[in-house]
């Protein structure tokens, strides 16, 4: 008698083996995720290509006012906690969306530096407002123990997002100046449909853990400022950001100038990036959630020290050496990426108070935003003195995050999915 076939795995079972959250009613924030991306896909690597083609600007120029806006753009970070507190991370959120809407729509009808550094600062500062409202909206509306889940899964559709759109607008780039003015609009329109879409979200109350006990009225706290801790973490996490822009800022002139390979050597470098962060980051998480999440960063330094180390030796290796050690070194890098983009974030947000963590996450957020305004200078400076010496910083840098990183882990214990509590 043949045995009665297996039943088909429950839909929960499934969800839990590929590290999906829970997506019952999150059908709008989901879709508001990839709408906003893939407009970021369309505009993001066509914008210099827009502003020196339709505005007659050289390259030069155009870069410097994006760099110039990003970093009159930085106060956006600290502002945006007491925006927070006061106003709530969703409508924080939308207003973000609607100053990068305003912004692409200004470009199409740009004419001066002038208006360009002003529209370029509008976006930069809607940059610098969303990320810390919006990882403080996601801890709101996901259940807290499948909060690096949703962080994981969130980025996972901005890269598919990103690809999507970066496909569309090389389409729309072949056909002209009016193609290239489309991408802005299609932009802007992202923007704007981002924004209704979680207008459209009902207004839940956060989602309790198992086990959580019912929530009592209590009176509304007091805004504490980030302690040496908070801090602390903040600048290693700030260290880290160096290390995580080498890719797009340091390789391509590494690859090109000192290793003299050809330059759909870098494609298909940043192909093989991509790929790995789109297929893999939900399930590096269903592996990471369970573990202690300082320690989990520390790991993500200690690789990203190794990557540095098997760039640099390619520089002293014959060229047909060099690829397969350019294979394993973005390998090693992609690895310490997925581990350390969601669960930055989510130590940020459980190490911040619950009910005013503003001041904590924009904090956080000027992290980002320095680490990767100083990457440019810092490592292309470097890059002059040898092709040895950016890849010797970033490893410093990343061997200084993991010290740091060690310090606050004393400091607060053990940050994991159920909250902080002693450590070993």
């Amino acid at each position: 008698m043949s045995a009665a076939p297996s039943a088909p795995p429950r839909p929960g079972r499934l969800r839990t083996a590929l590290g999906l959250p829970r997506l019952e009613g999150q059908r709008l924030l989901l879709a508001a995720v990839l709408v906003d991306s893939t407009g970021s896909g369309l505009a993001v690597p066509f914008l210099l290509l827009y502003l020196t083609g339709q505005d007659r600007m050289t390259a030069a120029t155009a870069g410097t006012l994006m760099t110039v806006a990003g970093v009159a753009a930085l106060a956006a970070g600290p502002l945006s906690g007491p925006l927070m507190d006061r106003w709530g991370p969703r409508r924080l959120v939308q207003t973000a969306h609607v100053l990068r809407a305003t912004a692409f729509l200004g470009y199409m009808t740009t004419g001066s530096w002038q208006t360009v550094l002003l529209l370029a600062t509008l976006a930069a500062l809607g940059d610098n407002l969303f990320w810390p409202a919006n990882r403080a909206f996601l801890a709101r509306r996901c259940r807290p123990d499948e909060l690096l889940r949703w962080y994981g899964l969130e980025r996972t559709l901005r890269n598919v997002g990103m690809a999507v759109g970066g496909l569309a607008a090389g389409f729309l780039a072949g056909l002209g100046p009016t193609g290239l003015r489309l991408v802005m609009a299609g932009n802007a329109v992202s923007y704007a449909l981002a924004t209704v879409l979680i207008a459209l979200l009902p207004t839940a109350a956060r989602p309790p853990s198992p086990g959580s006990a019912p929530a009592v009225l209590r009176p509304r706290p007091a805004r504490p400022r980030p302690d040496r801790a908070y801090v602390t973490m903040v600048a290693a996490n700030m260290l880290l950001v160096l290390v995580s822009a080498a890719l797009p800022v340091l390789v391509p002139l590494y690859v090109v100038q000192w290793l003299h390979q050809p330059s759909w050597i870098v494609g298909a470098v940043f192909a093989l990036n991509t790929a790995l962060v789109t297929a893999g980051q939900a399930l590096v998480v269903r592996c990471l959630e369970r573990r202690e999440y300082l320690r989990v960063l520390q790991r993500a330094a200690v690789l990203w020290s190794a990557a540095a180390v098997l760039f640099g030796t390619a520089s002293g290796l014959p060229r047909t050496a060099v690829l397969p050690l350019l294979a394993v070194a973005v390998l090693v890098f992609t690895a310490a990426e997925l581990m350390h983009a969601p669960t930055s974030d989510v130590v940020a947000v459980r190490m911040a108070p619950e009910d005013v963590p503003g001041r904590h996450l924009g904090l956080h957020q000027l992290s980002w935003g320095v680490g990767s305004a100083i990457a440019p200078l810092v490592l292309t400076g470097a890059l002059t003195l040898g092709p040895w010496w950016p890849w010797a910083l970033l490893a410093t840098s990343a061997a200084a995050a993991t010290a740091a990183l060690a310090a606050v882990r004393r400091a607060v214990g053990q940050v994991r999915q159920d909250g902080i509590g002693p450590g070993d």
